[in-house]
């Protein structure tokens, strides 16, 4: 298998990688250079990066960019569309909280609304300017805006007079009636608040997901229903997870309404679901279960489209295999926890599930004497804080894990392997599931076999146990370094190792 980085749209230049994509004619009128106004037919940036793997993290977060620039010239009239609407909804929302903020004077309040007032006007000339055939003159528009009751409605008359669709969609983001349109306001409020990066990031992950589903002029209970619903059926989400997700949109609510008082939102809370509003379906239904040695050797020595584009994956199922470790603590690992402890070389496991229950995450996995040459390859060229494993990540996921993860599943799908989010079900009436996180079971099952008692297991596995089912002295004052010696660790997974019927 080849090792060969892919280098397309890369350039390097000095000791520097660069971005260089030609731009297709079709689109080069929207790019221009800001100095001397000529068309750009090559669009260069830099990336910041001298190591190519992080060049290549960076190309594609430029060419994600770009395909959504072109997307929206190819929808509507370029970036300066989206651009445009974004700078309207910032100048509004300005305005709109100087009119209602308790200590500015009347004169202040008079002022900024009759300046909303006109920012509302600029952003119905510029609609009627951009999506409006030219042919369709301001006369045309003021006689089509009015209503049956006599009053003008200058924005109902511009989308109906469009053809292509884009005008409803420009003045929505203009004037703040989509349900994400004050999304950046309320991350900065929760940040300022002691939310912590990935919350904020699911919450936006959420408020998108929502978005796609439902509309401003369709919010209400039963549309949050059955979106609700729809996540739990077909999309095969826990609805204690769902119900997490209802929560967060119903405090972002309730920010537009107390805080920013948005109009569209003052209506009675449609994300008040009751318990019998989601289907039951509990995680019994439910059952992962371990590899064979024979599936796991299927799994890691065959070709399939997944893993020829992402080669990493065979090193995350080499290191899940052995150690039964998750998949975000994997992903997490960086050259500086490659350790030697006690004169062995280790797996220092610092980042975990269960960090908060007395760090019985944090542990120490001695290195298997097949997995060193592994290691020293990942290790190359990189430095103590960079990742062991490159893998892509996007802004829009919570986890490192996320996109590989999924790669992981289409990997074995692809081998024959169920979809945990279809029905397979075993004798008992249980749904049978096989994915990264079955290693776990395999790799504990498999140790019990080999006669290591439940103390060891969890000291490789990293498992905590909770007071109520354990003694004290299984859990907080158990020192499992001391009592479980990383020699006799060392030992039992090179027995454990043994086992496979395939290398790697």
């Amino acid at each position: 298998m080849s090792n060969i980085l892919d280098k397309r749209y890369l350039k390097k230049q000095w000791n520097a990688w660069y971005y260089v994509r030609v731009i297709p004619a079709r689109y080069r009128p929207y790019f221009t250079n800001d100095k001397t106004g000529k068309t750009i037919t090559t669009y260069k940036r830099a990336t910041g990066c001298s190591r190519l793997e992080d060049a290549i993290i960076q190309r594609n977060i430029y060419n994600v960019g770009l395909e959504m620039l072109f997307k929206d010239i190819d929808t509507g009239g370029g970036n300066s569309v989206t651009d445009k609407a974004r700078k309207n909804l910032k100048e509004l929302a300005s305005l709109r909280k100087i009119q209602f903020t308790p200590d500015a004077t009347e004169s202040d309040k008079e002022g900024a609304s009759e300046l909303a007032f006109l920012k509302g006007q600029e952003v119905l000339d510029q609609a009627s300017k951009l999506f409006l055939p030219p042919n369709v003159t301001q006369e045309n528009i003021n006689k089509a805006s009015i209503g049956s009751d006599g009053h003008q409605y200058q924005d109902e008359a511009i989308k109906n007079l469009d053809k292509s669709g884009q005008a409803e969609k420009f003045l929505a983001e203009s004037f703040g009636h989509t349900f994400n349109s004050y999304i950046d306001d309320y991350c900065i409020y929760k940040k300022g608040n002691g939310s912590t990066e990935k919350k904020i990031k699911e919450f936006r992950q959420t408020v998108n997901l929502f978005s796609k589903g439902v509309l401003v002029n369709n919010l209400n209970k039963r549309a949050v229903k059955l979106w609700a619903r729809n996540l739990v059926l077909k999309d095969g989400m826990q609805p204690n997870s769902v119900r997490t997700k209802v929560q967060m949109l119903k405090n972002y609510l309730m920010y537009l309404t107390d805080d920013l008082e948005v109009s569209w939102a003052n209506i009675p809370n449609p994300f008040l679901l009751q318990r019998d509003d989601l289907p039951k379906i509990t995680k019994m239904n439910k059952e992962r279960q371990a590899w064979t040695m024979d599936e796991m050797k299927l799994v890691y020595q065959s070709e399939t489209p997944q893993l020829k584009n992402k080669p990493e994956l065979k090193d995350l199922m080499v290191l899940g295999m052995i150690y039964g470790c998750r998949i975000e603590e994997l992903c997490q690992l960086t050259v500086g926890n490659i350790v030697h402890e006690e004169n062995i070389r280790c797996i220092f496991i610092d980042k975990s599930k269960t960090d908060d229950y007395h760090k019985f995450g944090q542990r120490y996995l001695p290195v298997v004497d097949g997995l060193n040459p592994i290691l020293d390859r990942l290790m190359q060229d990189k430095r103590t804080e960079d990742y062991l494993i490159n893998i892509r990540v996007t802004e829009t996921k919570t986890a490192r894990s996320d996109l590989i993860g999924g790669s992981f599943n289409r990997h074995k799908e692809t081998l024959g392997f169920a979809r945990p989010k279809l029905k397979h079900f075993n004798h008992e009436g249980k749904q049978s599931v096989k994915d990264f996180h079955s290693y776990r079971k395999t790799v504990n099952t498999n140790l019990q076999m080999l006669g290591l008692q439940e103390t060891e297991r969890n000291s490789i596995c990293g498992w905590g146990v909770a007071f109520s089912n354990k003694k004290m002295a299984e859990t907080a004052y158990l020192d499992n370094k001391m009592a479980y010696p990383l020699s006799d660790r060392k030992v039992h997974l090179e027995q454990w190792v043994s086992k496979f019927t395939f290398s790697f």
